[in-house]
């Protein structure tokens, strides 16, 4: 028994005694949601049910690591040969991977990834290979009390003017999860042209950044600090504050992405309403969806690859992408060919708005995309802070801009 249980929990290129193939994935635990691993082991559970019908003899393992730990992890088990068949994370994370080699990227058959929208799988392709293969799509929505919100806002002016009126109204104060509302004074494009190309990055292209960037910047800005000043709207650093706030009752209407959907709806139920996030007259909100997608690691035997590559394949077929869409209240399937039942459900009606409209950040330095991140997030603080005016954060974003690159 002793040397059973030993060869089943080790990691390596044979099957074991009892004749099972074992495959071995990392899963990332999203940041701050107490209700993500038993989110995330049911999704598991409904994937691999599916699976071991058609491979029986697989045996398959799933640990759980924290964002800040499953890179370290990676590092320290590739370096004794016993990394992981596959990882599910976020797109930082599976650049992170990559970029310090812990992955490797795949050459899947190009026919099945038609499974996949080309605007899920370009920004992940090296030559003919695949550093990550999406899984799914988690757009961001508008979260509130249907006991509170009998008609949510549709413009960024209706939720100021509501918030006067009583409403509780909570933002993030990070420019990731903030960003829908730069859309609305089209200071969006230029915020992530900051992240994107920050000063420090050598680019043969400089990035032009006009006159009127620079005044839509400002006027985001201007409205950041104004709606801070309304005794009714509150911001907070970390999401998981304000869906806590949500489900306490001290705030009616937040903005929240689709990791959030599962635990507040466990806890608010039928009390909970989803829309779109409020936009302009005419110009509807661009918010940032985040993906969870699939990485390869390195040390995977020919077999284990193989079975592997059937998984991630098996994922993004219509059936199973249907199931996790529906299974999990906040995800969209990468697979096109699976219709989203819009008409008959408000929540997915607006998650799917939301992914139509939105920017998916898939840069090609992670660290440099955090650093940048991180740079926007100090100043967003300080202007919200009353500390900087929106005209000196404006310059402060730009100042270390190259001289060339500014347009007049």
């Amino acid at each position: 028994m002793a040397v059973l249980l030993a060869l089943g929990g080790c990691q390596g290129g044979t099957t074991n005694l009892l004749g099972r193939e074992p495959l071995y994935i990392y899963v990332e635990k999203v940041s701050g949601s107490s209700g993500n691993p038993a989110n995330s082991d049911s999704l598991a559970l409904l994937l691999i049910d599916g699976f071991r019908k058609l491979n029986p003899t697989v045996d398959i393992h799933i640990n759980h690591y924290a964002a800040d730990r499953i890179v370290p992890a990676m590092d320290f088990r590739q370096s004794r040969g016993l990394g992981p068949d596959l990882v599910v994370s976020p797109v930082i994370t599976a650049l992170r991977l990559h970029e310090q080699g812990l992955t490797e990227a795949v050459a899947l058959n190009p026919v099945q990834l038609d499974r996949l929208a080309p605007r899920f799988r370009n920004d992940f392709r090296i030559g003919n290979r695949y550093m990550a293969i999406p899984l799914l799509a988690k757009p961001q929505v508008a979260c509130f009390d249907r006991r509170r919100v009998s008609d949510p806002p549709a413009t960024l002016t209706e939720l100021l003017e509501l918030s006067a009126k009583g409403l509780q109204v909570g933002l993030p104060l990070q420019l990731v999860d903030l960003l829908w509302t730069a859309s609305s004074f089209e200071a969006d494009d230029t915020l992530l042209q900051l992240v994107e190309h920050p000063p420090s990055k050598k680019t043969s292209t400089p990035v032009l950044v006009s006159a009127e960037d620079r005044r839509q910047l400002e006027d985001w800005l201007t409205w950041l600090a104004a709606a801070n000043l309304q005794s009714n709207v509150s911001f907070a650093e970390d999401n998981s504050e304000l869906v806590s706030q949500l489900e306490r009752g001290d705030r009616d209407w937040i903005s929240c992405n689709g990791n959030w959907l599962d635990p507040l709806n466990r806890k608010l139920g039928n009390n909970l309403g989803i829309s779109v996030l409020p936009g302009a007259e005419g110009r509807p909100a661009q918010p940032i969806t985040a993906l969870r997608v699939w990485s390869f690691g390195r040390h995977s035997t020919g077999r284990q690859r193989a079975l592997a590559e059937a998984f991630v394949l098996f994922s993004l077929n219509k059936v199973n992408q249907r199931e996790m869409m529906l299974f999990s209240p906040g995800t969209l399937p990468v697979n096109p060919d699976v219709l989203v039942p819009t008409k008959s459900s408000h929540r997915l009606a607006a998650l799917a708005t939301s992914l139509e409209n939105s920017h998916m950040m898939n840069f090609s330095d992670p660290e440099q995309t955090v650093a940048a991140a991180r740079a926007i997030d100090f100043v967003l603080q300080r202007t919200v802070q009353g500390e900087l005016t929106p005209a000196e954060a404006t310059a402060m974003l730009l100042s270390n801009r190259p001289a060339a690159a500014l347009a007049p």
